[in-house]
């Protein structure tokens, strides 16, 4: 896989990992004060880790050929994490919103 392919698809899951996000701000807004006190800790989570991928990214975009590598590692386990505190926030989304 060649580097532009690379970035093309990191900067697609980064996109994907924002719009995490705003469905979890989305979630909390509409959910009951117990479901906005249960996500609010992984929003918090996701929000961290959304920075710091972007933080990677911007690495990411101004690093060498040779450095893209262990940048892109950093970044690929910024956004697992990201999916994992999704899935957990998930499960306190309002019932109605559960599919």
């Amino acid at each position: 896989m060649n580097e532009k392919t690379v970035k093309e698809q990191l900067q697609a899951e980064l996109t994907n990992l924002q719009s995490l996000v705003d469905e979890v701000k989305l979630q909390m807004h509409l959910g009951a004060k117990e479901a906005q006190d249960n996500i609010r800790p992984y929003l918090e989570e996701l929000e961290l880790e959304l920075s710091q991928a972007k933080r990677k990214w911007d690495q990411f975009e101004n690093s060498s050929e040779g450095a893209w590598e262990d940048i892109q590692t950093g970044l690929r386990k910024s956004l697992k994490s990201m999916q994992q505190a999704f899935e957990k926030a998930k499960k306190h989304f309002p019932e109605q919103d559960k599919k």
